[in-house]
């Protein structure tokens, strides 16, 4: 069974296609900045249903169904059989970080002065900061950061939920985790997907034709979506 898991942005417009690697048979998608986390749910096996052939969506979260719709043509999920080449980047089309070079890898190398320690400034509300200034266009809230602590000899990863300025003064970056003084090991990009950059091939994945919930200009959104051992 194949399985991804990863953080996209929303764009805004419809459509968002999303070069997961490969058409999946199931996906779990659900809105992480909003309070009412909507959540959209697709199966291939929904298309086989003209009732709810592009998903199933949450918009509220309680015990009764009044949050729930149906999802018929061009409002959910289709699959995306890939092979577009991309003139321009842009918001609707994004693929793998790992796909582009911009931003895979580890993203301290963006500034010329290393980034390579971590100071805990107030324990018990996960505030501190690095040593110098991160390029905030790469990282930022939804960046893992990999930190071994001096006191501990520990590498811990933890993931920066919030951010003031560039990250090098007291109290600029708080992490999800209280993590205590010690060396920068790594810095990922904010997001597990990324704009397909000009001259891209996008790969299969699938089209998000929701342009209200799930696919909200600048929102982060968590998605999963794998294969079934056996589909026929």
């Amino acid at each position: 069974m194949r399985v991804v898991s990863g953080i996209y942005i929303g764009a805004g417009t419809s459509a968002l296609y999303l070069g997961l690697g490969f058409i999946p048979d199931w996906v779990k998608i659900r809105n992480i900045d909003q309070s009412a986390q909507e959540a959209l749910d697709w199966s291939r096996n929904d298309i086989r249903a003209a009732t709810a052939a592009e998903g199933l969506l949450r918009t509220t979260i309680g015990a009764d169904d009044t949050g729930l719709t149906v999802l018929t043509e061009a409002a959910g999920i289709v699959p995306y059989y890939g092979g577009d080449k991309i003139a321009t980047a842009s918001a609707n089309y994004q693929v793998p970080r790992n796909m582009e070079s911009l931003f895979r890898g580890d993203m301290r190398v963006k500034k010329t002065v290393d980034v390579n320690a971590w100071t805990l400034d107030t324990s018990g509300s996960e505030t501190g900061h690095f040593n110098a200034p991160v390029d905030t266009t790469y990282v930022g809230v939804g960046s893992l950061v990999k930190i071994k602590e001096a006191s501990t000899g520990l590498i811990k990863t933890a993931a920066i939920v919030a951010i003031s300025n560039d990250g090098d003064a007291a109290n600029d970056i708080t992490l999800n985790l209280n993590i205590a003084s010690g060396t920068v090991e790594a810095i990922s990009y904010m997001y597990s997907f990324c704009q397909a950059q000009a001259g891209t091939v996008m790969p299969q994945g699938i089209i998000i034709n929701d342009a209200t919930y799930v696919n909200v200009s600048s929102q982060k959104c968590k998605i999963e979506a794998g294969c079934y051992d056996q589909m026929f």
